[in-house]
């Protein structure tokens, strides 16, 4: 069965409302998601020298729930 298909774009603002929805402060962390074969994938960039390793786990579990619910469009 098919998934339903979003852009990166639309990949990233369902990431980025649910860890708003998560964290109460603004973060240094930004991510993109990328093409990964027949899938994708989220990087994670942090700025600095601060390594917010709680922040991109939420990002990369919340990326892994919604890689088994939509393909990228491509």
């Amino acid at each position: 069965m098919k998934k339903p298909s979003k852009t990166a774009a639309e990949l990233e603002a369902s990431i980025k409302v649910e860890m708003e929805d998560i964290c109460d402060e603004p973060t240094d962390t930004s991510f993109s998601v990328q093409p990964d074969g027949n899938s994708w994938k989220v990087r994670v960039l942090q700025q600095g020298n601060v390594d917010d390793a709680e922040r991109r786990d939420m990002i990369e579990r919340i990326a892994a729930r919604l890689k088994a619910e939509y393909d990228l469009k491509r």
